[in-house]
């Protein structure tokens, strides 16, 4: 006899999922236009509800750092900021149903985004509107306020709730190794023509087919991939948040791993990278107490020796290799030279015409929104070979330089409040690292160690503010995540008060 369960069960297949299977078979089989597409994502969307209920969390933290583009929708927005404004959307749903779920609360960090989101919005309001093409808008750069806006939405989405206990080490690494995905950047002169549509998915990098020009427009750039050294920098990050600099010198593998990982860094192109795995690595050490190991003595001699060995032929290794190292006292191929002066004097001539506006955009920035014509006049003095696309990048707010990324766009408020929010990002990482469970020591040392290297990148070697902020808010919500908010030290117990009662000495507990 069939009982009731297996009888709704027949009746929800027959009565709904096959007359929908055979309409999406129609669909599918008719000429695709427009109505048919928006009509199978919206079924597709609300067969994924359920599974976007239970695991929204968790692919957040899973492309938080992936390179992927999702190309079906308008703007062609990361799959990172798409899953911020669901997974943010869910828990706040999810809460209203039942108010057990709640946030992790940090008003810490939570009252520095809430200033620096007003100044941003105000700004964009004053200036002339967020400026979406795609909403019918006149003006570019709306993007990046988005960007902006879904960074500060992507911490609140990942402190939504607290990670498993057992699951920690599996919510780090999926944080970490999203960043795999910059790999698929560099195979466009790999795989076939045929596997080119991946790339609707996986940008492509010009760079790393070296013919795209440089940033000075004046030959062709130098090879870079940018996109493998990316990858090699989520390996090392997982390993060092896991293992730290002490574990990785204790096995083999690891040590082989971080020596391919190194060189693949060094095939990037890119000088940012190198200094960036070297701020990490030194605060690391240093916190790590490794001074004063017997690795010590070994990291030295072997850096001597490297040096020294690279100096010898630094201009016979392939140009990648040579742009990464150029900012060393080494010598470089002419190419390589040429291509890294142009990069800097484009850097100091946009300086030069930015610099002496600060004043006027102190009070209230310019915001992220310009006139397309403006770019447009630009463009065409190139064309002319008029002025230079140092002046362009500077209409467009690519300041290639931290400060100037923030107090340009948003004057002193967005300075006020950008760095409002990396001192209290840093108190919140250091109260985790010293007061937090002990088995999570070594992943709040390394998040604490990699915060701090980025704020000295960011305000000494490059920066911009827009596709920052999302490293920033990414580490305090994955920490506040993994912790269960932010960690205090104990309370000290208070003295007992020595009272007297009669000819006895007794505590503040006493009977009177």
């Amino acid at each position: 006899m069939t009982d009731a369960s297996s009888l709704v069960r027949s009746l929800l297949i027959y009565g709904v999922c096959l007359p929908l299977a055979v309409f999406v078979g129609y669909l599918l089989a008719a000429p695709m236009d427009v109505m048919s597409l928006v009509l199978l994502g919206i079924l597709f969307g609300v067969l994924t509800i359920p599974i976007f209920l239970r695991w929204h969390h968790l692919w957040l933290i899973a492309f938080w750092n992936a390179n992927m583009m999702a190309f079906f929708l308008p703007g062609r927005p990361t799959f990172a900021l798409v899953m911020c404004a669901i997974s943010l959307t869910l828990s706040v749903l999810q809460h209203i149903l039942n108010k057990r779920i709640k946030f992790l609360s940090v008003p810490t960090i939570a009252w520095p985004l809430v200033f620096l989101t007003a100044v941003v919005l105000i700004t964009a309001e004053l200036t002339g509107g967020i400026g979406l093409q795609i909403a019918g808008g006149q003006s570019f750069g709306g993007k990046r306020y988005l960007l902006v806006v879904g960074a500060v939405m992507g911490y609140f989405a990942l402190t939504a709730r607290q990670a498993p206990q057992h699951k920690v080490n599996l919510y780090v690494g999926l944080y970490f190794l999203g960043a795999l995905t910059s790999a698929a950047a560099n195979l466009a002169g790999v795989i076939s023509p045929g596997l080119y549509f991946i790339f609707l998915i996986f940008p492509v990098d010009p760079l790393s087919l070296g013919a795209s020009p440089n940033v000075a427009g004046g030959g062709e750039g130098v090879s870079r991939l940018g996109g493998l050294a990316g990858a090699a920098l989520a390996l090392v990050w997982v390993m060092l948040a896991f293992y730290g600099v002490k574990g990785l010198f204790r096995k083999n593998w690891r040590t082989m791993l971080l020596l391919i990982c190194f060189v693949s860094i060094l095939f990037g192109g890119y000088r940012g990278n190198l200094i960036t795995f070297a701020l990490t690595f030194g605060i690391l050490f240093f916190m790590e107490g490794m001074m004063r190991s017997r690795v010590m003595p070994v990291l030295l001699l072997t850096s001597v020796l490297g040096g020294a060995l690279l100096l010898s032929f630094t201009d016979r290794l392939p140009f990648g290799v040579q742009r990464t190292l150029s900012f060393l006292p080494v010598h470089v191929d002419p190419i390589v030279a040429a291509d890294v002066k142009d990069s800097t004097d484009w850097r100091l001539d946009m300086w030069k015409i930015v610099i002496p506006d600060i004043p006027k955009y102190l009070i209230l920035g310019k915001g992220y929104s310009f006139d397309p014509a403006e770019m447009e006049m630009i463009q065409s003095g190139l064309t002319k070979g008029e002025g230079n696309t140092s002046a362009g990048s500077a209409l467009a707010g690519d300041y290639h330089n931290g400060p100037l990324s923030v107090i340009m766009p948003f004057g002193i408020f967005g300075v006020i409040g950008f760095l409002w929010l990396l001192g209290a990002g840093i108190k919140v990482l250091r109260q985790n690292y010293r007061y937090g469970d002990p088995a999570l020591e070594q992943i709040n040392r390394f998040l604490l160690a990699q915060f701090i290297a980025k704020a000295i990148f960011f305000f000494t070697i490059f920066g911009s503010l827009y596709s920052d902020l999302p490293f920033f808010t990414g580490l305090l919500g994955l920490s506040v995540c993994i912790n269960g908010g932010v960690r205090r030290g104990l309370a000290p117990a208070p003295a007992p008060k020595i009272v007297i009662n009669k000819f006895k000495l007794a505590g503040a507990n006493a009977v009177r």
